[in-house]
């Protein structure tokens, strides 16, 4: 039988817990990915752990709470990838191209995947806030790099809004009809995306 992350052995206590903490995230995750988050019940995560619902209050609150940590995961991801595109000195064109083959990158796991297909409106008022900011962050910064691109020379005159809409419509769609989560696969999609938004914004 495959580890799902409850295999204890040679771990620390603090090492164990986290462990188990991500197992059940990934799991939920991916049972949200395939069954949808209104049809998944903890019940469900607990079986296919094979441990009862009640272990799972250890590490998560409820249901809800799930999908919040899964997607303040694939955000953080994102969040470095953010702080990479701005330390970078090559052209605003080519971070662009970088910041998105990340961001395909994270829809090809289970968290990115839950963070583009289920609705965060089911969450806290606070939660959601949470998400909508740091999802805003990210709009931004494209939005951002392509005035850059403007300035540099490296990016056609357009409008930063309608292209960052477009970038991110194309990817957010992928996980809805590609249900492989494979990263070669999601790479070569990003491969032909690319090639067309790139050559389109292209100075």
């Amino acid at each position: 039988m495959a580890d799902n992350g409850w295999n204890e052995d040679k771990l620390g206590k603090e090492e164990q817990r986290q462990r188990k903490r991500m197992a059940v995230l990934r799991t939920g995750a991916r049972l949200f990915n395939e069954l949808g988050f209104d049809r998944t019940s903890l019940t469900d995560i607990a079986d296919e752990l094979n441990v009862s619902k009640r272990t799972l209050y250890y590490y998560v609150k409820n249901k809800d709470d799930i999908l919040f940590q899964c997607s303040r995961l694939a955000m953080e991801f994102m969040a470095d990838e953010i702080i990479k595109s701005k330390e970078a000195t090559s052209p605003a064109l080519h971070r662009i191209e970088s910041l998105m083959r990340a961001y395909m990158d994270l829809l090809s796991n289970e968290f990115g995947a839950c963070l583009v297909l289920c609705q965060d409106n089911v969450l806290s008022a606070d939660c959601q806030k949470i998400l909508r900011q740091e999802r805003a962050l990210l709009d931004h910064r494209v939005r951002d790099l392509i005035n850059e691109g403007i300035k540099d020379g490296s990016v056609s005159p357009c409008n930063p809004r309608y292209a960052t809409a477009a970038l991110f419509g194309s990817f957010n769609w992928v996980p809805h009809w590609n249900k492989t989560g494979n990263t070669q696969s999601y790479k070569d999609v990003a491969d032909q995306f690319l090639k067309i938004y790139i050559k389109g914004l292209s100075a």
